[in-house]
């Protein structure tokens, strides 16, 4: 005897299965695309090298019974370009010294360290941070997403 093929199931899955490819082609890559423009003209306007938080970047695109489940994140650093920060001290709590290039450092850097790369190599105890504007390239993005589906 032969068996009627289940048409309402074959078709749930095909169009699970069209979902999950337009979602890995077409939805993510621009999502992603769309985040890192608004980071990379954060960078340039605030003079901050975004390119790590860029690379960390990653998506996830898993299918869950019957939906397509699309998954963006960021390394933590992200949270502080996302909502900005005040001015704080920065220490070196669990290392002997905190480690950074200093691009345009005052006198007393450059009698001190140094020169590497486009500055000059810095260890300090603690250092005093102006803080961060945010960046919302999170919450733009979200909200840009869900435009597109309107």
């Amino acid at each position: 005897m032969t068996s009627l093929p289940n048409f309402v199931e074959d078709a749930r899955e095909e169009v699970l299965d069209k979902l999950e490819e337009y979602a890995r082609e077409e939805i993510a890559p621009q999502v992603q695309a769309h985040a890192h423009e608004i980071l990379e003209a954060y960078g340039s306007e605030h003079d901050y090298d975004v390119k790590p938080i860029i690379e960390a970047g990653e998506t996830e695109i898993v299918r869950r019974g019957d939906r397509v489940v699309v998954r963006f994140g960021w390394p933590e650093p992200a949270i502080y370009f996302e909502r900005g920060t005040v001015e704080h001290v920065v220490e070196a709590k669990n290392a002997d010294a905190l480690s950074f290039v200093w691009e345009d450092p005052p006198e007393w850097v450059r009698e001190e360290f140094e020169p590497e790369d486009d500055g000059y190599r810095v260890y300090l105890q603690k250092v005093e941070v102006s803080g961060l504007p945010e960046s919302r390239f999170i919450r733009d993005t979200l909200n840009w997403l869900q435009a597109q589906f309107r």
